[in-house]
């Protein structure tokens, strides 16, 4: 079933249909119109002439990376913050990929997503010491940014998440 990418709008709904669950309607609509005026203010600072960086979302995985496609709240806040996902054209939230397609479509970032066994750390030392990764402009000029699971998920998190991206994306 064909349906629209991922938006900050999934966020929104998540917790407005929390609030409705948990009799807090109000302050569900509140918490949202604060964070919608937040973005937008920021939303307001970002530079608009740059072209965006072309962004890899890597979760997990040495033989195959387990990314963020189309329908992945990474996609949103990549685009939020002034980027472009390089698997927004797979239709899936998150998936497995090959090496190959991120080699490819050269990313100028890579975000990486920390938690479980796995540290950030060690994922950056896997891409930095693969010598198929070395010519990757993210790799050349070590730009890595780490979001914690929470932060990759939809919720409370992804506005801060959203600007510390902007940061990474847009350093002057």
């Amino acid at each position: 079933m064909d349906r629209p990418k991922s938006s900050m709008d999934d966020m929104y709904v998540d917790l407005l249909s929390l609030g409705t669950i948990f009799g807090v309607g109000d302050k569900a609509e509140a918490l949202v119109a604060g964070y919608k005026q937040e973005l937008a203010e920021f939303s307001a600072t970002l530079p608009a002439s740059e072209t965006p960086p072309k962004v890899f979302v890597y979760d997990s995985g040495e033989d195959k990376p387990f990314t963020a496609g189309r329908y992945g709240i990474p996609t949103a806040l990549i685009e939020a913050a002034g980027g472009i996902n390089i698997t927004d054209d797979v239709a899936s939230s998150w998936v497995e990929i090959g090496w190959e397609p991120v080699i490819e479509r050269n990313p100028d970032v890579i975000v990486i997503v920390n938690y479980g066994d796995v540290t950030a750390e060690q994922k950056i030392a896997f891409i930095k010491h693969n010598a198929a990764f070395k010519d990757m402009p993210a790799v050349l000029n070590d730009r890595f940014v780490v979001l914690e699971y929470v932060e990759a998920t939809p919720g409370p998190r992804n506005i801060a998440a959203i600007k510390r991206l902007a940061a990474a994306f847009h350093p002057q």
